[in-house]
């Protein structure tokens, strides 16, 4: 679980997950500093009528995620949630996104542990036009990876202007590894979309990422693409 700052990024992954509702305890002074807990109910509107047969002290706060994420602008939006955020299994990359998933996983393992038996045998065998390319290009990632803390990460991106963050595995997974690119601002809203649905070659924004993401270490193509 994650204790994460309200965002339209952070909204739209609680809906992913299946919450409809955030609720907060009525007696909330400061709605800065409001706590929320995401649900799922059914039929919010009749949900939210039952809510109004009770007394107004026992009512919760109640913020409906989809009226939120079409109504509200970011800038409105205030408090914290925690967040549910399991690391995908290479069986989920299958599933998800079938061999290419699999080959993905099979890469970052690679790259992180310096074992490449098996992400060969599998490129030759899946993928035998690409296979040497495939295996050199990440050998030479490899090579250059650079690992980050937060606020390192946060001051690289501003230091060279990074607009533009891809993940090779999902974002949120730990050990993802990350590129920086600079993009024509203009073409970043058909690029990134909503930013957290894609789960390989994830292209989220710089914000996003920091955002809805407190790994303990970052690791990080120190090259930037423009």
């Amino acid at each position: 679980m994650k204790f994460v700052t309200i965002n339209r990024a952070v909204l739209r992954e609680l809906q992913e997950q299946g919450y409809n509702v955030l609720v907060s305890p009525s007696e909330i002074q400061d709605p800065q500093n409001i706590t929320w807990q995401a649900i799922t109910v059914d039929h919010v509107d009749h949900w939210i009528k039952s809510l109004y047969t009770r007394s107004s002290s026992g009512r919760p706060h109640i913020m409906v995620i989809a009226y939120a994420l079409t109504n509200i602008y970011e800038r409105n939006l205030s408090g914290s949630v925690f967040i549910e955020r399991n690391v995908k299994t290479r069986d989920d990359y299958i599933e998800e996104v079938g061999t290419y998933g699999e080959k993905m996983y099979l890469r970052n393992n690679a790259i992180h542990t310096g074992k490449w038996n098996q992400y060969e045998a599998f490129l030759l065998k899946e993928f035998p036009k690409w296979a040497n390319e495939d295996l050199r290009e990440a050998q030479e990632l490899a090579a250059r990876l650079v690992q980050m803390n937060k606020p390192e990460l946060k001051a690289w991106i501003i230091k060279n202007q990074v607009n533009m963050m891809t993940s090779d595995l999902y974002f949120l997974d730990e050990g993802s590894i990350l590129e920086g690119a600079i993009e024509i601002e203009e073409n970043l809203q058909f690029i990134i979309g909503d930013g957290t649905e894609e789960v390989v070659d994830c292209p989220i924004s710089p914000h996003d990422l920091l955002t809805l993401t407190d790994h303990g270490i970052y690791y990080v193509d120190p090259q930037v693409r423009s």
